[in-house]
């Protein structure tokens, strides 16, 4: 397993850090090592955007997408 150095975290983060850690009932090392393990595990706005555009499958004309607006309209 790697290790992980941070620096110049400031004394309120690192404060706050700790309450949190306490309260989860965790070291400050095992609480931050959850939340960097989640962080990585989430994956990014980008890569959600590149998963959709793969799935998506219409492929649609805007004149389709207004005929069919105005069909649905005539049924009413």
């Amino acid at each position: 397993m790697a290790t992980l150095y941070v620096r110049d975290l400031s004394e309120e983060a690192l404060t706050e850090l700790k309450i949190r850690a306490a309260r989860n009932r965790q070291s400050l090392q095992a609480y931050a090592r959850t939340l960097l393990e989640q962080e990585a595990a989430t994956p990014s706005l980008e890569d959600v955007l590149a998963r959709v555009e793969e799935r998506a499958t219409a492929r649609l004309e805007t004149g389709d997408v207004l005929d069919e607006i105005d069909r649905g309209r005539r049924r009413e």
